[in-house]
C-alpha cells in the first residue's frame, strides 16, 4: 500500500554502517486518548516495546491494545500511530533500523533460507508478541539488554546490538517463519555470479566502474541488476561502492599519514572537497576529526 509522502518520517541522518536507532517516549500526566505516537509511515522496521501503561496503535489500519511487556513488529512502509488508552503515564521503546543492518556482504545460502525472508517482505512477523505469550521472552531480553547497550553505550556496543538482532531474527525465524520458505528457499538467481563483481570492487576501489559495466560483468541488464544487487547487499550499487571506499579511507587516516587529497585519490574521489562531503555523509563526522582524536589519544 502507497501512503501520502507528507506523512513519511524524516529520519535522521544515519551512519549506513550502523543503522538503527533507540527512541525512548515516555508520556508525562497523559489522558486517556492522548496521542503518543503522530502518524507516520518510514522504510524502516520498527519494534515497540511498550514499558508503561496501556496504549493503542494503529498498525495499517488495524488496532493493537498494548500494555507492559507487549511488543508490536511495524513492517516497513506500514502507516502506523498510538494514543495512550488509561489515564496514566506511558511509557515504549521504539526501536528503528533499517534491514541493511543484517545483511550479508558476501551471498550466504543460510542467511537467504531464514532471514532473507521476513528482510524483503515475502513472510512476515506477527505484529503483536503478547506479555503473557511465554515464547515472546527470549525476544524481550533481546531488545531490552540491545536498549541498555544502546542508552549506556561502552566499548563495543555496536557489535552486541548487532549480533543480539541477528539472533533476535534467528529465533524469529524458528518460531515464524512458513514451512515453504525453509523447505523450498526462493534462490536469489546469479547470487554466485555477483561474488568475483565483489571482490573486483573491493580490488580496485579507485578504478571507476559504472552501473552498466558492472551489470555486463554479472550478464544482466542494469534494469535487473540493480534490482538483484540490492536484494543482495541491502545497499544501491552506487552506494555500496561509496561505503566500501569510505571504510578504506578510514583505515587510511587512521594507519597512516597521507593527507586528505592522498586519500581521496587512493580511493577514486578525486576532488578532496567531494571526499569530505562524502565521508561527513557515511560517517557524520569529517574526516579532519579523525586526525584530530588521533592527536588527542
Amino acid at each position: 500500500m502507497t501512503y501520502p509522502q507528507d506523512l513519511r518520517e524524516k529520519t535522521p541522518l544515519w551512519d549506513s554502517n550502523y543503522p538503527i536507532r533507540f527512541y525512548r517516549n515516555r508520556s508525562r500526566m497523559a489522558k486517556k486518548d492522548d496521542n503518543i505516537l503522530y502518524l507516520h509511515w518510514h522504510e524502516h522496521f520498527e519494534i515497540i516495546d511498550m514499558q508503561a501503561g496501556k496504549a493503542q496503535f494503529h498498525i495499517d489500519s488495524r488496532p493493537y491494545e498494548a500494555s507492559a511487556g507487549d511488543l508490536l513488529f511495524v513492517p516497513a512502509g506500514a502507516l502506523h500511530v498510538g494514543y495512550n488508552a488509561s489515564d496514566e503515564d506511558v511509557e515504549f521503546v521504539a526501536v528503528v533500523f533499517n534491514a541493511s543492518l543484517l545483511r550479508m556482504l558476501h551471498p550466504d545460502p543460510v542467511y537467504e533460507r531464514y532471514m532473507l525472508p521476513f528482510l524483503d517482505g515475502r513472510a512476515q512477523l506477527p505484529v503483536k508478541i503478547s506479555a503473557s505469550d511465554e515464547q515472546g521472552a527470549p525476544f524481550r531480553r533481546l531488545i531490552r539488554e540491545s536498549t541498555h547497550e544502546f542508552e549506556h553505550p561502552a566499548a563495543a556496543y555496536e557489535l552486541i546490538i548487532k549480533h543480539n538482532f541477528h539472533l533476535l531474527f534467528a529465533l524469529l525465524s524458528r518460531q515464524f517463519l512458513p514451512d515453504k520458505f525453509v523447505d523450498k528457499p526462493a534462490p536469489l538467481r546469479h547470487s554466485e555470479s555477483f561474488k568475483p563483481l565483489i571482490q573486483h570492487i573491493e580490488a580496485h576501489l579507485a578504478d571507476p566502474l559504472s552501473v552498466d559495466q558492472a551489470a555486463k560483468m554479472v550478464n544482466l541488464n542494469p534494469y535487473h541488476f540493480c534490482k538483484t544487487f540490492k536484494k543482495l547487499t541491502g545497499r544501491t550499487f552506487v552506494d555500496f561502492v561509496n561505503w566500501l571506499r569510505i571504510n578504506e579511507a578510514d583505515r587510511l587516516l587512521r594507519e597512516t599519514e597521507w593527507t586528505v587529497t592522498e586519500i581521496a585519490e587512493n580511493i577514486g574521489c578525486g576532488n578532496a572537497n567531494y571526499f569530505t562531503k562524502l565521508y561527513k555523509k557515511y560517517k557524520s563526522y569529517p574526516p579532519s576529526q579523525v586526525r584530530r582524536r588521533l592527536l588527542i589519544t
